[in-house]
């Protein structure tokens, strides 16, 4: 399109902070950075709190005018069922978040040529206002959310797990095409949602590889972090459940064993902690293991070139690993020796031996093993890192990500 698109990217949850480190917001901020440089009018439409804000990247974020939702009755009676509802312990439905949203979408989206919606649990209101005014809507989809509460022990029971089934496939049915991070989500999706796969594109998720490529010494690192001068093994993320830290501890007792002075650090914080810091304690790992707590995104590569070895090990889930985790791609780019779960995406983007090393997913004992052996054996790092650098500026950029986004655009007019 000349002149470029003039693009809505909508996100309907109060529960994604957009500043994060890990998960969805890195997608979102890397995906609306990504079309502003190529030239394109980006704004990003979000809740905040009882409104809804815009922010374009050139002002502060402003509110987006509403309807009824926005009218002090309305936010009145609003609070009152809301008491109600936390009270009696009723389940989240996201009614006032989709009315709000749907107002601001229908007030705003006529001043753009289609609207990305990253997709959300209940959310409801871009799509609704995209088909009242019949404005072209893309849709980013990284997980079944549904499944994933399932997976956390949180599952979405009776008319709850109804009316998110409903919401579900309402949203994703009317969408114009969908974009999935990866091939396992593109067929959970078309299998389990019924959807035409013809309508589903995988684009995967990337790296800033010169952020990433910080060319900052090992020693210099560590020197910075305070960290001695034993071997690092470091994982990055948000400590999820599905993240396999517990396992993770476990392999890391056999890698003290032989390697006394080796030190596991883990960058991040979330709601799996608790239980890593109980395991961490009854292994009584307390000097071999750093937990960092929450890190500014822009601050891992400064702990990942503190690193000999980066981890990512997935435990053996119920179903098949569906996301593109961003860590894998991080690790690539700044150039680590890899051991990863062999499972789901990473078992097509880490080839064994050539730019990581695949584990058993669950095997802690081989686990433990792989990271023995690479940090014995520095030459293999070196290689393995190098590898693993040279395919993420190739193939898993953002720029690329955002070259294949242009394409789609394209298909939807």
């Amino acid at each position: 399109m000349s002149g470029g698109w003039r693009v809505a990217y909508t996100v309907q949850s109060v529960s994604i902070d957009l500043d994060a480190a890990a998960g969805p917001a890195v997608l979102i901020r890397q995906t609306v950075q990504g079309l502003r440089q190529a030239g394109h009018q980006v704004t990003l439409l979000h809740l905040d709190g009882r409104s809804v804000k815009a922010a374009d990247g050139k002002d502060e974020s402003g509110s987006v005018p509403l309807g009824i939702s926005g009218t002090r009755p309305f936010k009145a009676v609003e609070s009152g069922l809301r008491r109600l509802q936390s009270d009696l312990k009723l389940p989240y439905f996201g009614f006032f978040e989709s009315l709000r949203f749907y107002e601001a979408a229908r007030n705003i989206l006529p001043k753009y040529n289609l609207c990305h919606e990253y997709h959300t649990l209940f959310g409801l209101g871009a799509a609704l206002a995209c088909r009242r005014l019949g404005i072209p809507r893309v849709m980013t989809v990284d997980a079944d959310l549904l499944l994933e509460s399932a997976l956390i022990d949180r599952p979405l029971r009776g008319v709850h797990g109804a009316a998110a089934r409903w919401a579900a496939r309402l949203s994703l049915r009317t969408a114009d095409m969908i974009i999935c991070v990866s091939e396992a989500t593109k067929r959970h999706f078309a299998s389990r949602w019924a959807i035409d796969g013809n309508k589903i594109v995988v684009i995967a998720n990337g790296v800033d590889t010169d952020k990433f490529g910080c060319g900052e010494s090992l020693e210099a690192a560590r020197n910075r972090l305070g960290l001695d001068d034993g071997p690092v093994v470091v994982f990055v993320g948000g400590f999820q459940p599905w993240h396999g830290l517990e396992l993770l501890v476990e392999a890391f007792a056999g890698v003290v064993d032989k390697c006394p002075g080796a030190r596991l650090v883990l960058v991040g914080d979330g709601p799996a902690r608790p239980d890593v810091e109980r395991k961490i304690d009854g292994r009584q790992l307390g000097k071999s293991v750093l937990i960092t707590g929450y890190v500014k995104h822009e601050d891992i590569p400064g702990w990942l070139a503190a690193a000999d070895v980066a981890v990512a090990p997935y435990p053996p889930l119920p179903e098949e690993l569906w996301f593109s985790p961003l860590k894998l791609y991080e690790y690539m780019a700044a150039g680590k020796a890899i051991v990863a779960s062999e499972a789901g995406q990473i078992a097509e983007v880490i080839r064994h031996g050539h730019n990581g090393v695949l584990v058993q997913p669950g095997n802690t004992a081989q686990l433990a093993q792989a990271m023995i052996d690479l940090l014995d054996d520095p030459d293999q790092r070196r290689r393995l890192g190098e590898n693993a650098r040279q395919q993420a500026t190739a193939e898993h950029s953002w720029a690329g990500a955002t070259q294949q986004l242009e394409k789609l655009y394209q298909t939807v007019f």
